[in-house]
């Protein structure tokens, strides 16, 4: 049995639980990849009041989550799911840590990645989101990132204070083709963009792109593994030779 069809089994197994018993099930943290592969299955597998999340608007990484019919969404997340700050001990001393550094610092936990959602960082200041059972672990344990002493506490799920930032920019394109857009916005050439979309690192709200050739619609947010992410916000005008530009924001 192969990972997609063990990731299959799984949902079903666990949709089939939660439903049983009336209680509420989750996976963990799923990549990109699996969690297209549950929309794109959805329908198929007939899970009946399943969802993801990932504790914050646009997260990469998310659970998916089978509540009891008693439990409305907010508290089926809620006994999951947890967020913790991390911020070093004194400032004056910290290192400049980035998304690496801490993650580096959980796996040397013993961490498994599938207990890990998005760890966002701002500076020296983190907000990790991770299930609920490894949150007490976590906040005893992590003690240093890179040189830097920190120190841990549990924040709500709507209390992390780093947003996203966007920078809005103006590009030029032969078309609205996702391979056209993704290699305007990253400065590659077609045969790179189309290599990502084939190799499935490119992703359309949460959906893996699987034709170079689908038109992006505006309002769109694309998502390309080691490149980054960008809004998609459609037409601005075209050239004397009929290319088109168009406005994308991308993910700073």
């Amino acid at each position: 049995m192969d990972e997609k069809e063990l990731l299959i089994s799984k949902i079903r197994d666990l949709d089939k639980i939660s439903y049983d018993r009336d209680i509420t099930k989750c996976t963990g943290f799923l990549t990109m990849n699996e969690q297209s592969l549950y929309l794109d299955m959805v329908r198929d597998l007939n899970c009946r009041n399943s969802f993801l999340y990932g504790g914050h608007e646009d997260a990469d990484r998310a659970m998916l989550i089978f509540p009891a019919s008693y439990a409305d969404k907010e508290n089926a997340v809620g006994a999951l799911m947890s967020c913790i700050r991390v911020l070093p001990v004194d400032a004056r001393f910290a290192d400049d840590l980035n998304h690496r550094d801490f993650l580096g610092a959980l796996m040397n936990l013993g961490i498994e990645r599938y207990c890990l959602g998005d760890i966002l960082v701002n500076e020296s200041t983190a907000y990790i989101y991770c299930i609920a059972e490894m949150t007490d672990f976590i906040i005893e344990n992590l003690t240093k990132v890179r040189h830097t002493d920190v120190k841990c506490d549990k924040v709500g799920l709507d209390e992390c204070e780093i947003v996203p930032v966007f920078d809005e920019v103006r590009v030029n394109v032969a078309s609205e083709r996702i391979d056209a857009v993704v290699a305007a916005v990253y400065n590659v050439s077609r045969t790179v963009a189309s290599r990502l979309i084939t190799s499935e690192y490119v992703f359309i709200n949460g959906h893996v792109a699987k034709n170079a050739g689908v038109k992006v619609q505006e309002g769109a947010r694309i998502s390309v593994r080691n490149h980054g992410k960008f809004i998609y916000c459609g037409i601005d005008g075209t050239t004397k030779k009929q290319r088109l530009y168009v406005v994308i924001k991308k993910y700073v």
